[in-house]
């Protein structure tokens, strides 16, 4: 028997949308909505704005985000749309996790079987530039260590289940830093098939007097078991037909940061390319027009963000060149180099996330080069067999979803 997952004809691509179920969208639509409290200001400081919550769902009581300390004037609407955010992602994550958001897209996460500090450094080194005055978000209670770790650089808003003792007093320590609770993660919605009852998600196109309504975002994605990981398609050839096969199977390593690239994925905005190694975020790349570009985008990010890690000077206009200090000793150039290396390879063994298919092979060579091994995407291109034939030409696992993910 031919090896691999014939995807040619599975549901849950780009060409089978799903529609409406009688009454799901109704022609008209009753929303109440209660106010909570009033914001520091909306997005901008002239802009005045609030939190309310639906009435006709629970989620807003399960998750109950309130305030514990309220900084300088409290919480702005891109905060709260920060907080959000996060536990979009700290939802579907069982062992600890760290989100650090900035302008409702992260800039780092981190999950993992190690110290809450641990994985707060790795989220926030995946950008330290952008993790300034940013949002962080845990689906664990902060303990002081982190806590010790969130006071050494500028932060503004903590948000997370509970504090362990002494750490909000710790917490006071820092002015401006506003902390937030919430309760029962588990219990957002996340999966196809979860209770979204009275959740809506809505649009509004302020400049047309109207909103566009959706339902909520549900993955199917529940574990690795829900991926395919030996795609194959057919494809006609002269007479007959021939099958185009993945024909590698991922690590445990590379599937465990597939899920990871993936989650982080569905709260990015597109087109979004995450790169993801040892539980944690090599770099995010968010908001392009194209697939290739995005490609490059988060490449470049990646050895951006690696060379602010190693404090290695570069040259942003002039493909990003690293600048060798004058005046080095035989040890420090040892040293350089060293860390230059490091830089290099940042992305040796990676993985990365597409939250839409590819559409030409130029973006698998490009993430081949770069030294990327694994690649996790929706799947459902005309050209799946080119994309897949590019992944066995570089040795490169591959696994589709069979679900897009946008986010705009």
């Amino acid at each position: 028997m031919t090896r691999g997952t014939d995807v040619t004809d599975l549901p849950l691509m780009y060409r089978t949308p799903a529609v409406a179920a009688p009454g799901e969208l109704p022609d008209e639509l009753m929303i109440h909505l209660v106010k909570e409290w009033d914001l520091k200001y909306g997005e901008n400081p002239n802009q005045p704005g609030a939190i309310y919550r639906f009435t006709a769902s629970t989620l807003a009581e399960l998750t109950n985000t309130r305030i514990a300390k309220t900084g300088k004037g409290g919480l702005s609407l891109t905060n709260s749309l920060d907080i959000a955010s996060a536990l979009g992602i700290l939802k579907y994550f069982s062992d600890p996790g760290v989100a650090v958001m900035k302008h409702t897209n992260p800039s780092g996460v981190a999950t993992g079987k190690r110290s809450l500090r641990e994985l707060y450094v790795g989220a926030r080194d995946t950008d330290r530039r952008s993790a300034y005055g940013s949002v962080v978000g845990f689906n664990r209670a902060v303990d002081r260590d982190t806590a010790e770790e969130l006071l050494s650089t500028f932060v503004e808003v903590v948000a997370a289940p509970d504090y362990e003792e002494g750490v909000l007093e710790m917490l006071e320590r820092k002015a401006d830093l506003r902390v937030a609770l919430f309760s029962n993660i588990d219990r957002i919605p996340k999966y196809v098939g979860d209770d979204i009852s009275g959740l809506y998600d809505i649009r509004v196109m302020l400049e047309t007097g109207r909103v566009g309504v959706q339902r909520p975002y549900l993955s199917r994605i529940r574990s690795v078991s829900d991926l395919v990981l030996d795609p194959m398609v057919r494809v006609k050839d002269g007479e007959g037909e021939r099958r185009v096969v993945v024909a590698r199977d991922p690590t445990e390593q590379e599937l465990r940061d597939m899920m990871v690239s993936w989650r982080v994925n569905l709260r990015s905005k597109s087109n979004g390319v995450i790169f993801a190694k040892d539980g944690r975020t090599v770099a995010v790349g968010i908001g392009q027009q194209e697939r290739v570009g995005a490609v490059e985008q988060a490449g470049v990010k990646a050895y951006q963000k690696a060379m602010d890690r190693e404090a290695i000077s570069y040259d942003a206009l002039y493909g990003m060149l690293m600048t060798i200090p004058s005046g080095l000793t035989e040890e420090e150039l040892t040293n350089f180099k060293a860390r230059e290396d490091r830089v290099k390879r940042v992305l040796n063994g990676a993985v990365v996330s597409s939250d839409g298919f590819f559409p030409k092979r130029d973006s698998i060579d490009l993430l081949a080069r770069m030294g990327v091994t694994g690649i996790i995407q929706p799947g459902g291109s005309k050209s799946d067999a080119e994309i897949i034939e590019a992944a066995n030409s570089h040795g490169m696992a591959m696994a589709f979803t069979r679900e897009r993910c946008f986010l705009h």
